[in-house]
């Protein structure tokens, strides 16, 4: 029964998922510019390529975070957060892209001010799939 428990989802806001043209940008060196996967007002999760013998200790530190419409740059900038998985994508049929790997990185949204909680609002509204 333990393994049922691990598995819950541990998500308290309700996730949307991006209209194309959306990404982010981690403010480390190494990770760099991604493509967001899903938002909420807790976090996000967004996939960027790395190389393979790149050294992720820095994901254990505090990151700020950028998120912005590619087309129009309109976003959220500095949004402090800490890493909360960062795991190799695999790949479909097992292959690999010589030193290169795609990586999903889900991060916890820490404080921000009242001006970052209104911009993260309103990038959610423009910028993300509504249900109907």
């Amino acid at each position: 029964m333990m393994e049922s428990e691990e598995l819950r989802e541990q998500r308290r806001h309700h996730r949307f998922f991006p209209k194309e043209w959306v990404s982010a940008f981690c403010q480390a060196p190494i990770v760099g510019i991604g493509k967001l996967v899903d938002i909420s007002k807790g976090g996000a999760a967004f996939q960027y390529v790395q190389r393979s013998a790149a050294n992720l200790a820095h994901l254990e530190k505090p990151l700020m975070l950028d998120l912005f419409e590619t087309v129009t740059s309109h976003g959220v900038k500095g949004i402090e957060c800490k890493v909360v998985y960062d795991a190799e994508v695999p790949r479909p049929d097992n292959s690999t892209s010589g030193d290169y790997r795609l990586r999903r990185c889900g991060v916890e949204f820490g404080d921000h001010n009242w001006y970052q909680s209104f911009q993260l609002d309103m990038f959610i509204k423009d910028f993300t799939l509504q249900e109907s």
